[in-house]
Formats: structure tokens, sequence, C-alpha cells
């Protein structure tokens, strides 16, 4: 499955007119401003502007909501009935296959639900809420989403009876792949892009790439982001060889677009900051 990460059908719309094929995933965010918009994104969440998208929704999830919880509490199975509503609110929306990316990102800093040294309760916590899904969508798949080149990940692993999915976000920086030894080097690195395919496949699971994309290049952001790239097809290309070469465990990937005034993140479309990646993600796709 191919797609992007968007907050309306316009988007998505956009998106095939780009390349000229379908999307047939979408990445989402619940609002994780309270459990209600947590357990019903549809009335807080971007999935509410997808209920006539016929392809796969994938719905970033926190472990509770923000300021309002713990992972020990977590872990000890307090949340359980917050999760066992959302796989009903699942089923009743006719959506009970969706990929659910929980916790993402949990081995940087930035989120409540950092693993932050404390693997065994994350991992308790995530198994925890798989199994409070499941309990009511059996169907839901779960995607275990890593952030690339941040703390080691490994020791959080919750086993693959609670995996369906091994995810990894990883753009263009720390460093910038300005050359296909550069990309190279730093796939394989100990928690890069090649590393979390490897463990996929040792596993025997899927693997997801939730966020990629290009990084700007100048501005405070670029400064933060650690040597980002800018316009930078070689990066383009090696994603699309990485992808096209690991087709047989390639669950999805879901470029993320996002122009918002000072991201990080850099827009290939509305607006086109990137005119030569954009015309070689075009034809590639």
């Amino acid at each position: 499955m191919s797609g992007v990460y968007a907050n309306n059908l316009t988007t998505v719309r956009d998106w095939e007119a780009l390349r000229g094929s379908a999307v047939n995933v979408v990445l989402t965010f619940a609002d994780r401003g309270s459990w209600e918009t947590i357990t019903h994104p549809w009335l807080g969440g971007s999935t509410e502007k997808f209920a006539g998208f016929a392809g796969t929704w994938v719905i970033s999830q926190p472990f509770f909501p923000t300021g309002q919880g713990s992972i020990s509490a977590c872990a000890s199975g307090a949340y359980n009935s917050h999760w066992a509503e959302f796989g009903r609110w699942l089923v009743s929306k006719g959506r009970p296959a969706t990929i659910i990316r929980l916790a993402w990102e949990f081995n940087g800093t930035w989120f409540e639900w950092s693993v932050r040294g404390n693997p065994g309760a994350w991992a308790s916590c995530y198994r925890q809420v798989v199994s409070a899904v499941r309990s009511t969508d059996p169907q839901a798949r779960f995607d275990w989403a890593m952030n690339a080149h941040s703390s080691s990940p490994w020791d959080a692993y919750p086993g693959n009876e609670y995996v369906d999915i091994i995810g990894i976000d990883s753009y263009d920086q720390w460093p910038a792949s300005t050359t296909a030894e550069i990309f190279d080097k730093q796939c394989f690195q100990a928690v890069g892009l090649c590393a979390a395919i490897a463990f996929a496949r040792a596993n025997g699971k899927q693997f997801s790439v939730p966020e990629w994309g290009l990084v700007a290049s100048s501005g405070t952001e670029a400064g933060r982001s650690g040597q980002a790239g800018g316009d930078n097809p070689v990066y383009i290309q090696k994603m699309y060889d990485t992808f096209r070469a690991n087709a047989d465990v390639l669950a999805y990937e879901t470029y993320f677009k996002d122009s918002r005034a000072g991201n990080v993140h850099s827009s290939l479309i509305n607006p086109n900051e990137n005119p030569n990646s954009s015309a070689l993600y075009a034809s590639l796709w």
C-alpha cells in the first residue's frame, strides 16, 4: 500500500494527481485531548474526513490522553475499557482491519509515551492496549513504529504476538542522503531503515514507513533537523529503490506532506517546495 499523510480527502486527490496513481492508504492522527476523541476519533480527529475513502486507515494513537495518564497505569490494565471501546468503534464504522500506529516514535524523548529507560513497563502497556482492542476488534492491526536514528528501541519490543507491522519514521536527515553511499550508510545504522527491515524479516513481520520525506534546508528548523537536504532527488530515488527491493514485506509507506509555516517537513505539492524531487517522485510512483 502506498499513500500520504493527510487531514482531508482533497489532499489525497491532489497527491493522486501529482503521481498519476491511486492512494490506497492514508495516515491520520487521533486527537489526543481526551479519551472520547481517542476512542471515537470521528469526533475530534481527521478520520471523519475519510468516511468515504475506499483505502486503509492508519490511525496514530497515544497510550493515553495528553497529561492524563502514565505508562505504569497503562501497564496494569487501567485503560483497557477505553481501548475495548475503541475496538467497538472501529467495527461500528466498518473499519475492523484498520492499522493502529500505537505510541509512535516511542524511542525519542518528545512524547509522553517515550520509553525513557523503562522498556519493560512500556512493552507491558503496549500488550495491554493490543489485547483490549483485539477483545472487541480481532482484525485490528498494530504497527510498532520507532523513529530512525533515535535511541535503541529493541528492548521495548512487545513480542510477535502483539505486533503485526514493524514501522520506522525515516526522514532525509541525520545526515541528509546527498549521495547513494550516504543513504546506504544511514540506512544500515543500528536504528536505520534497513535495520528495521531486517528486524521485521527476522521476526516474520511486514514493515512500514509511516513518515518519510524531505526536510527543509534553510531556516531555524533546518538547524534542528540535522543537516537537512532540501530538494534532494537522491533521497527520493533511494527510498523508492528500498521499497522496491523489499516489496515482499512492505505493508505500506506514506509520504509526510506538511507545508505549515516553519515546519521542518518539506512539501512536494501545494506548494511544491522541491521541484526536482517532486518531478522524480511523480515519475517513479
